[in-house]
C-alpha cells in the first residue's frame, strides 16, 4: 500500500487547497432551518444528500431540513456557490468505507450561496469553489479503496476529521485533472474507480 501511495506526492498546501468542517451546526441554528427551500433560504447540505458521488438536493422525503434562512444572523455560515468536494465526517463500524466523498456541482442547484452542515467536511480554494475537473478528480481519488485503506493506517476511529484529511497524500494537479476526466454524470462504480487510480499508480512506476 505504501509503495502504491508513493505515486501521490502532493499535499493540500502544495495544491493550494484547504479542507474545513461544515459551518452549520443544526441544533444551534434550529430556528433558521426549513424543511423545504423557499424564498429567502439557502440550500443546506447534509450527508443524506450524497448520491452516486454527487449532491442530490433537495431530498424532500428525508428527516433532515433542506434549507436555512438567509439573514444577517446566518450569513457567516454560507459559502459562495461553486464546485466543492464534500466528505462525511461520521461512518458506522459496519460501513465498508470511512472516506466517502461527493461533488457539489453548482450547475445542478440553482443558488448563489450554500450551507454545509457540521457532519461534513468540504474542500475549497481560499474559501471558494474548485475548478470543476479538479473537484471531480479529487472526489474520484477520495472514493478509491487505496485512499480509504491509507486513511485507516493512521486513523483507527470512525470519524473523518478535517485534520486527518490534511495529513493524507494527494495526487498532483496534473494527476487530479486526469482522474477528473473519467467523471461524467456520476462517479463510476467502485471497481472502475479502483482500476482508474491503479492505472495512475502504474504510470508512476
Amino acid at each position: 500500500l505504501a509503495e502504491r501511495m508513493a505515486c501521490f506526492t502532493s499535499s493540500l498546501n502544495e495544491l493550494g487547497l484547504s479542507v474545513s468542517t461544515g459551518r452549520v451546526v443544526d441544533f444551534i441554528a434550529r430556528e433558521h432551518l426549513r424543511q423545504s427551500p423557499q424564498q429567502g433560504t439557502v440550500p443546506l447540505i447534509y450527508p443524506c444528500h450524497f448520491q452516486h458521488g454527487f449532491i442530490n438536493w433537495p431530498v424532500e422525503s428525508g428527516k433532515k431540513p433542506n434549507a436555512i434562512v438567509s439573514s444577517s444572523e446566518t450569513s457567516d455560515l454560507f459559502v459562495e456557490a461553486g464546485f466543492y468536494v464534500l466528505t462525511k465526517r461520521f461512518s458506522s463500524k459496519e460501513q465498508q468505507r470511512r472516506v466517502m466523498a461527493a461533488i457539489y456541482d453548482p450547475a445542478r442547484i440553482d443558488a448563489r450561496l450554500v450551507g454545509f452542515e457540521n457532519h461534513l467536511n468540504y474542500f475549497h480554494k481560499q474559501g471558494k469553489g474548485l475548478p470543476d475537473n479538479l473537484a471531480k478528480g479529487l472526489a474520484l481519488y477520495l472514493n478509491s479503496t487505496i485512499a480509504d485503506q491509507y486513511f485507516r493506517l493512521f486513523s483507527g476511529h470512525t470519524q473523518v476529521n478535517a485534520t486527518d484529511l490534511r495529513k493524507m497524500p494527494y495526487p498532483t494537479h496534473e494527476q487530479l485533472l486526469r482522474l477528473g476526466s473519467y467523471v461524467k454524470e456520476t462517479i463510476p462504480d467502485q471497481e472502475t474507480v479502483d482500476a482508474i487510480v491503479e492505472k495512475e499508480c502504474e504510470n508512476c512506476e
